[in-house]
């Protein structure tokens, strides 16, 4: 059977929407579990074209999700035993605190006294059994990154990479009292987000985008997150009350990129459609002797008026929505390549018109030769990213399993990511620095292409 959709603001798309996921899981052949549903997910019209960055949603997968990760096993996360490291070699065993992935959250937050996510933290000097469970009585217990310490999250994590073909998934885990009356004030992410209700209930409230929240932010055009580190997200300035959950066991909810909510790596990865366009108009110009690029600064400029601009790159399950041929028959990678770069350098032309792109329309002949260089770069990089980042993210990879857990958030040191835990500017810096060898042209820096160290 497939999962059941509930989506309010859309019953008719919701109901299409399950019927396409069953149809799929029916053809789906050897997949199972999470992977089956989140390809047929993937797969489905309907969620690419009317959910996806656009509604949140409601999926109940039962005992797919149900009990996947509980407070139990988080505890496990602080025993030795847990870790294949210390199987190994005779290390010694000092207590495990986690660093850099376990924190509290402020017990203002969870007494509903702050309006600000994350404000403060407080520090858990011994993370012991005893004292994260006494924690637990004042805040929300946060792992981020969990993927990096514990097979199970990994696993999760390899079963969407896998179904939406994403060179990068991350997983945090909260854990909160039965009575706390809020865990997070109202803010916004700036990714989407499948939140897994694995033990417990959570009322869940998410609310369209606003003036002061628009869809799909992007950091470096000036978009950050709101009602964290300290900055107030008020209800006047959201948009309508589009979900209003308790979320059970076993339910999953969809959460589209910037949409303000209250609970309880693709945006800030930079696999949006403006890094590709300012990319290729910094290879084809250049900067000037005042460190300048016009016409990536042109589209830095208009990427906050443009919600067309800000949206996810089509990668991945997202490619048909350019080239929608890829959708409907097997073909060879290098045949997939040409029709997705195509169906690209037409998409892109059209936006640039859109959005009055006057630089970029001016030189359009000469930047689609960059641009299809480009594209081609980013559709063979990765593939090689997916495969870096299950090999050093992933605890399930040859390489976090041989480090100690408290170790485990320094390492990888990789050129073009931050640590471990991100993919962030590997597309970008990778471009320019082989179009920078092909081409000769001095290094280029923008907000969005900083020097590397």
């Amino acid at each position: 059977m497939a999962p059941k959709v509930r989506c309010a603001q859309s019953k008719e798309a919701a109901a299409k929407m399950e019927a396409e996921l069953l149809q799929q899981l029916e053809e789906g052949g050897t997949m199972e579990g999470l992977q089956a549903v989140f390809s047929a997910l993937a797969a489905s019209e309907t969620f690419v074209s009317h959910f996806y960055g656009r509604m949140p949603f409601v999926l109940d997968c039962g005992d797919l999700v149900a009990h996947r990760w509980t407070l139990e096993d988080q505890v496990l996360l602080l025993r030795h035993e847990s870790y294949e490291v210390y199987q190994k070699d005779a290390l010694p065993k000092k207590p495990i605190q986690l660093t850099g992935y376990s924190r509290f959250t402020h017990p203002a937050i969870g007494q509903a006294q702050a309006h600000s996510f994350m404000v403060d933290t407080t520090e858990v000097v011994d993370t012991t059994e005893a004292s994260v469970r006494q924690g637990l009585e004042m805040g929300t217990w946060v792992i981020s990154s969990g993927n990096s310490l514990s097979p199970q999250l990994a696993q999760i994590c390899l079963a969407l990479q896998s179904s939406f073909q994403v060179p990068f998934v991350t997983t945090n885990v909260y854990i909160s009292r039965l009575d706390s009356p809020i865990t997070a004030p109202l803010h916004t992410d700036r990714f989407d987000s499948f939140i897994m209700q694995t033990e417990g209930a959570k009322r869940w409230r998410i609310f369209g985008p606003g003036a002061a929240t628009p869809r799909w932010p992007v950091l470096d055009a000036g978009m950050s997150d709101r009602g964290k580190a300290g900055d107030v997200l008020y209800l006047e300035q959201v948009g309508p009350l589009l979900l209003d959950e308790c979320l059970k066991s076993g339910e999953v909810v969809y959460l589209p990129r910037g949409f303000p909510h209250v609970s309880l790596l693709l945006e800030s990865v930079g696999l949006t459609v403006d890094k590709v366009l300012r990319c290729a108009a910094g290879i084809h110009e250049g900067r000037n002797a005042l460190g300048q690029c016009f016409g990536a600064e042109e589209i830095l400029v208009a990427t906050p008026q443009h919600e067309s601009l800000r949206a996810t790159l089509p990668i991945g399950f997202l490619a048909p929505l350019v080239a929608p041929e890829l959708r409907r028959s097997a073909k060879t990678h290098e045949e997939q390549e040409e029709i997705w770069v195509e169906g690209m350098v037409k998409e892109m032309n059209r936006l640039a018109r859109s959005c009055q792109l006057a630089r970029w329309l001016a030189e359009r002949d000469m930047l689609e030769k960059v641009l299809r260089r480009v594209l081609s770069y980013l559709w063979h990089a990765l593939p090689q990213a997916t495969e870096w980042c299950r090999e050093r993210v992933y605890s399930t990879g040859a390489v976090l399993k041989q480090i100690e857990p408290d170790q485990r958030h320094e390492v990888p040191k990789h050129r073009g990511s931050r640590g471990c835990s991100s993919w962030d500017g590997s597309f970008s810096h990778g471009c320019l620095d082989r179009f920078r060898r092909w081409k000769k042209r001095p290094w280029w820096s923008s907000p969005s292409f900083p020097r590397r160290a």
